[in-house]
Order: structure tokens, then sequence, then C-alpha cells
């Protein structure tokens, strides 16, 4: 066994016989019970009663008992087989390669998806939350990772790497990709590009904004989405925050981080931030997949569980397995609890009737 256990790969291969421990309790039971009922004297003087009120003799009644009867449960759990899964599995092919593109834009500074305790909270910090949940779920899927404000920026190449993914999922922040402007079109065509050369049965884009195009782009982001339509690739299109006009912090070009007072406090006002989702139902449409709304963090997790429902994976996995006996160490020491009780039942604990 190496110093760290994973106690989740702790299983019993025979848990059947487990129901003998049941009897362990009855088997006490009859055993106090009988003594209760004798009533013949066991001693012939009052000296060999008050010796048995010391603390030594008061420990002859309990020790070996619970030597024996440890001992039994230990033999118990030795023959129900416990064993140390060290089993491994290889993905040899995944069913759906995903590329989650995420607004890092100005407007994800709002405060509208705040919890209802006071605690603020911004459209970004629930976004990263719901998303890293996400990525946990789709356990056998490679992921890929895209911020987007005017420019789009590769966060992470698709990867099953998950503990990668979350790493970098922490990471995002507005200000990030040195914009703080919308440009929808940059954001598809760069995660249709990591997609479209890639083999998987299914290959999925989730866009996730709460703006409009900003400044004006040259080209409609329609245009990616026809080409999306022609490599296979289905663009869910999701729309986030309560309402355009909303509480916010300000974004500060000058330190790319939030604005603040001399004091360091953040400055809060209400803004208006208009999102096109005229635009956004037309992509999902135009590639066979569905447009979402979400006001709050509840609602944003439900349409990634729904999304996730939508696109299961069909996984081919490799399997080693490899159990490692564990019965002899609760046999080891059952038979030296038992030993312990002989031993001691032979000296310190010699009894005379």
């Amino acid at each position: 066994m190496t110093d760290w256990i994973e106690w989740d790969r702790l299983v019993i291969a025979e848990p059947q016989w487990l129901f003998l421990l049941i009897a362990i309790p009855s088997v006490i039971w009859i055993r106090i019970k009988g003594k209760i009922d004798q009533s013949a004297l066991r001693y012939s003087t009052l000296e060999t009663i008050h010796r048995t009120k010391s603390g030594k003799t008061g420990a002859k009644t309990w020790i070996p008992p619970v030597l024996r009867y440890s001992s039994v449960v230990l033999l118990i759990l030795a023959i129900c087989r416990p064993q140390y899964d060290r089993s491994t599995e290889t993905v040899l092919s995944s069913g759906v390669d995903i590329v989650l593109a995420i607004d890092l834009s100005a407007s994800m500074l709002a405060l509208d998806m705040s919890e209802s305790n006071g605690q603020e909270r911004t459209r970004l910090d629930v976004v990263k939350e719901v998303i890293g949940d996400f990525i946990a779920k789709r356990r056998h899927d490679r992921i890929g990772l895209v911020a987007f404000s005017v420019n789009p920026y590769l966060v992470s190449a698709l990867t099953l790497d998950k503990e990668h993914l979350q790493k970098n999922l922490t990471r995002l922040r507005v200000g990030l990709t040195h914009q703080t402007g919308t440009n929808i079109g940059s954001a598809l065509a760069e995660g249709i590009n990591r997609l479209r050369t890639l083999e998987a049965k299914s290959k999925i884009l989730i866009l996730l904004t709460d703006g409009k195009d900003e400044p004006a782009p040259p080209h409609s982001p329609l245009i990616y989405a026809e080409g999306a339509k022609k490599d296979k690739i289905k663009v869910y299109t999701i729309a986030i925050g309560s309402n355009s006009r909303t509480r916010s912090y300000l974004f500060d070009p000058s330190t790319r981080d939030v604005l603040r007072l001399a004091n360091g406090q953040e400055i809060v006002k209400v803004v208006n931030y208009p999102v096109d989702k005229e635009i956004l139902q037309k992509i999902a449409k135009a590639t066979d997949a569905k447009f979402f709304e979400a006001q709050d963090q509840e609602g944003l997790a439900s349409i990634y569980d729904e999304i996730d429902l939508l696109e299961k994976s069909e996984v081919e996995i490799s399997v080693n397995a490899i159990f490692e006996e564990l019965f002899a160490w609760p046999l080891g020491l059952a038979l030296a609890l038992l030993l312990l009780e002989i031993i001691l039942a032979r000296t310190l604990f010699l009894r005379i009737p």
C-alpha cells in the first residue's frame, strides 16, 4: 500500500459475509444473560469478594472479551475479501468535442446575478462556477476554452485534462483580452477553427455572452454560423443577465481591473448593457442547435445540464482491471489479538476457579 490512499477505491469483493457481524451482539447478550442468571456461590470468603472490586480484577472482566470479539470482527472482514482498486482507464475515443466560448467584455462585471443574501457576484463569477461544474461532468470529452471580447483568446486547446481546464478557467477575468468590447463573430471563428478538423462524432460550440457586437464588425456572425453548419458543428448560444440596465462594477483600462476609489473600494454604478438576442437565436438555428436565456445562476446551471443531456458521449474505454487483495491485514491483526488474549489469559489475567 502506498502512503496516499484514495478511500473511494476500497471495495469488498464478497460483502454477503458481513451478515455474520449481526450474530456478535446476540452472542454477547446471551453470555451476559447467562452470567446474571447464575445463582451458585462462587466465592468461599468475603476476602475474595473484596478483591474483585479492585481495578486490576475489573480489567480481567472486559479486556479479554474485547480482544476476542474484535478478532472475530476482523476475521469476518478478512472473509469478505477487502480489496484496493488499482484499475486504470484509457480513453480510446470520445464521442463529443466541445469548445466553450466565454464573453470577457466589461458587461460581465454586472452584478444582477448576485446572490439573494446580499453577496456581490459578477456575471463572470457565476459563469465560471457553473462552467466548472459542467467541465467536471464531461469526464471523457475533449474540451477547449476560448475567451473573447473584441478579439478571441485561446485559453486552452481541446484536452482531456480536466484539472488543466479548471486551472485555466479560474484565471479568466475582464481585461484578459486587453479589450472590453464584444465581437461575437471572432469568437465563432476561433471556436470553429478549433473543431473543424477533428473527427469526433459530435462537435459543439457553446457561446455565452451578455452583449452585442460593439464596435460593429465588418462581417455578420451568421457567415461563421453557416460555415459551422457545413463543418457539422452545432453552436449553442446563451444570453445571460436579468436586465440590460443593471448595477455594475466599472472597468479601468489603465489597470485592466475593476475601477476603485482611493481606499480600494470598488465603484458601482447603474449602466445599460444591451444584449443582441436576435442574432444569438439565428446562430443557434442556423446550426440546428438551441438558444437559451439565463437570468440567474440556477437558470444558467439548468441550461448547461440540458446541453449535457442533449450531447451525450459515446466513449470507448480500455480498462486494465487490477485489484490488490487486503484480507491479510485484518486476518493478521485478528490472529495477533487472539494470541494476545491467550497470552494474557495464561499470565496477567490468569483465573483460578
